[in-house]
């Protein structure tokens, strides 16, 4: 089975990482909606942090 993929880089920690088709990201890779792309480990990092943050004030 051959899986169609880009290879990008993370914009966070630089890292090159694999976009596989039917990705979120790799649909705005394509339609040339965003050039900002995050591997896995920075989206979960960029999100915990958005809660913690978001529940800091309260």
């Amino acid at each position: 089975m051959i899986f169609i993929h880009y290879e990008v880089n993370c914009t966070s920690c630089k890292k090159t990482f694999k976009l596989f088709e039917g990705e979120e990201q790799y649909k705005q890779l394509k339609e040339r909606k965003s050039r900002l792309f995050y591997c896995e480990g920075c989206k979960h990092k960029i999100r915990f942090d958005t809660i913690r943050n978001f529940f800091s004030y309260y």
